[in-house]
């Protein structure tokens, strides 16, 4: 829920930085230790609770291994994030499903094709 000094983008970036964070399963606690800060800072960053400076969104950024306009894809709607190497995933899920495609052996992929394509 959204207090009154919430803005609408931070809260935006907050939920970016846990999804990001949860794909490449990396705890709040890591992170933290990653930036020099407690798991709890990293929680009121992504609940919106604290606001984050231009710099600190960097470092996050840079630890993720995403550019720092991931974070803003809702926020501004002219381009569309895609995740890094990865073109058109617009999903958490997709990206999992993408990641597990290409860990499989060529036998089982041409299965699952052949299944999507009937």
């Amino acid at each position: 829920m959204q207090t009154k000094n919430q803005h609408l983008n931070d809260v935006s970036v907050g939920k970016k930085i846990r999804l990001r964070r949860e794909m490449l399963k990396i705890s709040q606690k890591q992170l933290g230790d990653l930036l020099g800060v407690t798991f709890q800072q990293i929680q009121k960053y992504e609940k919106a609770t604290n606001r984050i400076g231009a710099g600190r969104l960097q470092e996050i950024a840079d630890i993720l291994d995403v550019d720092i306009s991931f974070f803003y894809t809702d926020i501004s709607p002219k381009k569309k994030f895609s995740y890094p190497n990865d073109e058109g995933i617009s999903s958490k899920e997709e990206y999992f499903l993408l990641k597990g495609f290409r860990q499989l052996n060529p036998k089982k992929k041409r299965a699952i094709l052949s299944l999507i394509a009937e």
